[in-house]
């Protein structure tokens, strides 16, 4: 690991547990080893950090960099998503559960849950990538669905799609409110439950 890594994983780990606000370059320094100084030849300031944070988890998110070898891009000819909706849901599961199986990851959600009530720049990250953006995903999800006649032609798609995705933020909130540590467990649980209430909402709006 160069020292360019180090810092990015020092500042996460502090970010993570004390608060953006509260940590300091000089602190970060210390965490990693080298002169406050010496900060500035890989990141111009404290937020080009969290920015570079927030840039390697949005590429992350992003379905071609999902840990999978599925099929789990959405579009009108994916034969997965017309023939088995609920097959598609758990494959993208399957992706963003290996994705929450690096440490890394799991820290950069607690960061933004935690701290998006004090900082501006995590609140509007949270809002466009953990918000607005996968509800797109899920309304074009059932738009698509509605207009093959998969579910029921009178289905508000942009409800389903608040219904779809509400739950397990819900769930997301809970694991961070819990827990320091998250044990492997209630990750495993938490994806089970959020496929049994995709499951859930699919069987309601289907077409018998």
């Amino acid at each position: 690991m160069n020292t360019k890594e180090k810092i990015f994983d020092v500042s996460l780990d502090l970010f993570s547990k004390k608060g953006y606000d509260s940590v300091s370059l000089r602190k970060i320094a210390e965490e990693v080893g080298i002169k406050k100084s010496s900060i500035y030849s890989h990141y111009s300031s404290k937020e080009a950090i969290l920015m570079e944070i927030f840039e390697y988890f949005t590429n992350q998110l992003e379905p071609e960099n999902l840990p999978t070898t599925d099929n789990i891009f959405l579009s009108s000819d994916n034969e997965t998503l017309l023939k088995n909706p609920e097959l598609f849901y758990h494959q993208g599961s399957e992706a963003i559960k290996k994705m929450l199986s690096l440490e890394r990851n799991i820290k950069i959600f607690k960061l933004i849950f935690i701290q998006m009530h004090y900082n501006e720049t995590i609140r509007l990250f949270f809002q466009n990538e953990i918000l607005v953006k996968p509800l797109i995903f899920w309304n074009d999800f059932f738009t698509i669905l509605k207009e093959k006649g998969i579910i029921n032609e009178d289905s508000n798609t942009k409800l389903l799609a608040k219904e779809y995705y509400s739950f397990p933020i819900y769930l997301l909130l809970e694991l961070f409110a819990k827990y320091e540590d998250i044990p492997e467990s209630a990750i495993d649980k938490f994806f089970k439950e959020t496929e049994d209430h995709a499951k859930f909402i699919l069987d309601s709006v289907k077409v018998k």
